[in-house]
């Protein structure tokens, strides 16, 4: 699966907080695999914008060099089922984007 640096910031977001010892052993190994390194910050340029709250990088050098990520089958159901708990909350279109590429990730396996 293709992650920019926005589906990188999303998917720590989407996982629950509480898990039995599978769910977080399996959340433990999704949140290494899409954790931003100081590398990240060095070639995308993150930086953190505190005057305006949020976060900036350079999104070209995310589009031409996305993170690609290889979840395992049992990964890839845990991430469904915890956006399927969010289903019903609102948030911004951007993180239905990063969902919506799980699912589909998750469905064609």
């Amino acid at each position: 699966m293709e992650l920019h640096i926005k589906d990188r910031i999303y998917i720590p977001q989407l996982l629950p907080q509480s898990n039995n010892f599978m769910g977080f052993n399996l959340k433990r190994e999704i949140t290494k695999k899409v954790a931003l390194t100081a590398e990240d910050q060095e070639t995308y340029k993150i930086k953190e914008e505190k005057e305006h709250n949020r976060v900036v990088w350079d999104v070209e050098k995310d589009q031409e060099l996305p993170l690609i990520v290889d979840f395992t089958k049992d990964e890839l159901s845990y991430l469904k089922a915890a956006c399927e708990k969010l289903a019903e909350a609102p948030y911004p279109d951007d993180f239905w984007l990063t969902v919506e590429k799980i699912y589909n990730a998750a469905n064609a396996e």
